[in-house]
């Protein structure tokens, strides 16, 4: 429907979506939104209905006997929940690395419930960390249990970091957020619920680290190591990899060690697999875990919900089932252009659609500043060249197109949530002026044309750039965006295709150096824990992959970078050794304010915010929340406080 077809009544006017807009970012601005508070010890009182027959029965030991002595104790987002139903998701992939991950995850400390993004108690009741944030020593709550009942100790902790995170074969190189300078922390047993993270040298990110990827470091020891060599025969662990048909006990371990795969592998989430993707099966099925160690005021075990399950469909059929009141909480798969038949289905659906905000809002350039061609890295690494083919960019247009006038005109500069976040960056270049494109062009050496009007590149050759991308979608379809550039830059002489690639077939060019500019968008909220994105700290740092892989391999292989990187890269590494808040703010800062004066990431649009459907039955859902991989998308508005209620 064009929007000269809207019809008569509809809430779908610029008015009104730029006026839910505003509000949602208000919330999150003025800080409206509720946080977790450890609330002092609640005796443990209320359960499921199906675990208290369970319980009766002798299935599973009584409700104290289950949880830990002192239960994090969550105070509901609206109200006190109800036990009993079912949501229902939906994705496009089998794979749950992302999507379902906040369902079976637990980690150390977590991210507080809301978008304040404060570290909180999770598994661990407690931590110290010594004057220089080198020595993390954390307490476990005592008594915590797997899902299948088998207590969970300091022990599964020092199996995961010891024989998994830096086991050889299952990990070339220690995770980075478990490492500092490339070092690899040690970690020791004090006694069963007391364990030390000790690092070489500062870290003062390590529990904001833990709280996007400490799930690996809990994994279960009693059930993960009949499948790994050093703790099993060899030969059995091969065999019965070989068996299954996996090429190695590497693939073989990593495969029973997927909670999104496995349903046998025991977890301390909310809900554990019971059935999953696979074969002719395309639903994936949770229930709760009777041992999970959360409890709401009133002393009711967490979670509310009995269980979750997951769809695999395709885009247009999670729409369509979003739109008929078939989804229950969705997101991910929803974009802008969706938005006139999920706000005409809200009534007969029963739900209502809330505008999140996106964490990666660009549809952005990564200007290969690594170029294997010689001629074009130098180009690239010409500020006059991108300022050039960035004020060429008719951005007013383009918003209208794809966004009814609602997105923004940012280069990626991070976002308002982000601590770090400085009014005014990322605007530098943004102006629509032909005129000072064409200046700043020639200023860049590309002064000549051939005779097809285009400019020829310093040597010479014709100029003629490829943007690689795949299909993602940022509030739209991004190559609608991409076909306006080609556009834009062709009237000011820039040659410029663009190639959608398969999404492996892409990362591979990029991350290789091969791509002259990569078509994708940028994490603007808690980037110091994935720095990537602003500081070439691994080869998918898209915006200049060999330097990336330099710093990774601490300069034995790769490309060595131009001085200011490795002033980019030195202050990054400042920021994770610094203990003191405001010096990291500061660091953090003058790493964006070298992306606002240097502009490698050239933004095109922006999305103004995420349609998020939710069921009206369902309570305790926030009303603004962000759409983040490092927040572990729905973690902050934690699931297990969520409800239905009649």
């Amino acid at each position: 429907m064009t929007r000269s077809q809207e019809e008569p009544g509809r809430d779908f006017s610029r008015r009104s979506l730029l006026q839910g807009a505003a509000l949602a970012s208000a919330a999150v601005m003025m800080g409206r939104m509720p946080v977790l508070a450890q609330t002092p010890a609640v005796a443990p009182s209320g359960e499921a209905p199906a675990l208290a027959e369970k319980a009766a029965a002798g299935e599973i030991p009584a409700l104290a006997d289950r949880l830990p002595k002192n239960p994090s104790v969550v105070t509901p987002l609206e109200q006190i929940g109800q036990y009993g139903g079912t949501i229902r998701r939906a994705q496009t992939s089998p794979e749950g690395t992302v999507d379902f991950t906040h369902a079976t995850r637990a980690t150390l400390v977590e991210w507080s419930l809301g978008l304040d993004f404060n570290v909180v108690p999770g598994l661990a009741e407690s931590w110290d960390i010594n004057e220089d944030a080198t020595v993390y020593t954390f307490h476990l709550r005592e008594g915590l249990k797997w899902s299948d009942g088998t207590p969970a100790t300091a022990d599964d902790i020092i199996f995961s970091v010891d024989s998994v995170l830096k086991h050889p074969e299952l990990y070339p190189a220690p995770p980075t957020w478990l490492s500092v300078g490339g070092v690899a922390a040690d970690v020791a047993k004090i006694d069963d619920v007391t364990v030390s993270f000790t690092f070489s040298q500062p870290n003062g990110l390590f529990p904001r680290f833990i709280a996007f990827q400490g799930d690996a470091a809990f994994a279960p020891k009693h059930y993960m190591s009949q499948f790994h060599p050093d703790f099993a025969e060899q030969a059995d662990v091969e065999k019965a990899a070989t068996d299954e048909g996996f090429a190695s006990w590497v693939e073989f371990y990593n495969a029973k060690n997927n909670a999104w795969a496995n349903p046998d592998r025991p977890g301390l989430g909310a809900w554990q697999l019971t059935s999953a993707v696979g074969g002719s099966s395309t639903r994936a099925t949770l229930e709760r875990n009777p041992y999970y160690w959360k409890i709401d005021t009133e002393g009711n075990q967490l979670p509310y919900v009995d269980g979750m399950v997951w769809d695999i469909l395709d885009k247009t059929a999670i729409t369509l089932r979003a739109a008929n009141g078939e989804i229950d909480l969705q997101y991910k798969y929803l974009g802008f252009q969706d938005m006139p038949v999920l706000t005409d289905g809200q009534e007969a659906g029963g739900y209502n659609v809330r505008q999140w905000q996106l964490d990666a809002p660009w549809i952005a350039m990564y200007m290969n500043q690594s170029h294997k061609d010689p001629v074009l890295r130098e180009l690239m690494q010409n500020l006059d060249f991108r300022a050039g083919l960035s004020h060429a960019i008719n951005r007013p247009e383009m918003n209208e197109i794809l966004f009814l006038g609602l997105g923004g005109t940012q280069h990626p500069c991070a976002i308002p949530q982000d601590p770090y976040y400085v009014e005014g960056y990322g605007y530098r270049f943004t102006e629509y002026d032909v005129d000072e494109a064409n200046a700043r062009l020639d200023a860049a050496g590309l002064t000549e044309r051939g005779g097809d009007g285009m400019r020829l590149r310093p040597d010479g050759q014709p100029l003629e750039l490829t943007i690689s991308t795949f299909v993602f979608e940022t509030g739209v379809n991004a190559s609608d965006a991409y076909e306006l550039v080609v556009k834009y830059w062709a009237e000011v002489g820039v040659k410029v295709n663009v190639e959608v690639l398969d999404s492996t077939l892409w990362g591979e060019r990029i991350r290789a150096g091969e791509g002259d500019i990569g078509g994708y968008t940028v994490a603007g909220l808690l980037w110091d824990i994935d720095p990537l994105w602003y500081v070439p700290t691994s080869m998918s740092t898209y915006w200049a992959p060999l330097f990336g892989i330099w710093y990774a391999s601490n300069g034995e292989s790769g490309e060595e970078p131009p001085a200011h990187l490795l002033e980019l890269m030195d202050t990054y590494k400042e920021l994770v050794a610094s203990s003191d808040e405001e010096a990291r703010l500061e660091l953090g800062r003058s790493i964006l304010k070298h992306h606002d004066e240097n502009v490698y990431m050239i933004g095109t649009v922006t999305a103004p915010f995420q349609p998020t459907v939710v069921n009206n039955k369902l309570v305790n859902v926030l009303e603004v929340g962000v759409h983040s991989n490092r927040a572990r998308h729905e973690e902050v508005t934690w699931f297990e406080q969520v409800s239905f209620v009649e």
